[in-house]
């Protein structure tokens, strides 16, 4: 029988593509329902902001919440360009950038559910 998948690689491949991980550990349904929560939350948030909140310029400390989402964040960063927000939350960000905030910060509960998972999977399985 075949030993699980090692909890770092799941945690990576967790983070890379949202779901991931858990597809590997044969968690498909998980994965599905990860993947779809996550980048249609991030999606969303960038439509919203008129698909412009996801850059990496100087000073934008909102980046650091958004990479959490995985590649996405980068090939959505380096492939679009920005443009200044129109509708803000109490003055600091707008509302789509919020969104990709939170689509980032679920997806590290979900590289920490991915790793544990393994963990799991690896105690059971001599």
């Amino acid at each position: 029988m075949r030993r699980p998948l090692d909890p770092v690689l799941a945690a990576v491949l967790a983070w890379a593509v949202p779901g991931a991980g858990h597809l590997v550990l044969g968690r498909w349904q998980k994965g599905l329902l990860y993947f779809v929560s996550i980048v249609g939350t991030f999606v969303a948030g960038w439509l919203i902001s008129g698909c412009g909140n996801v850059y990496f310029q100087s000073g934008r400390w909102h980046v650091l919440l958004q990479v959490g989402a995985g590649l996405v964040t980068f090939v959505i960063g380096f492939c679009s360009k920005a443009v200044e927000p129109k509708l803000t939350v109490m003055n600091f960000f707008e509302v789509g950038t919020l969104y990709t905030m939170v689509a980032g910060l679920l997806n590290v509960l979900v590289v920490m559910d991915a790793s544990l998972t393994s963990i799991r999977l690896r105690r059971r399985r001599p």
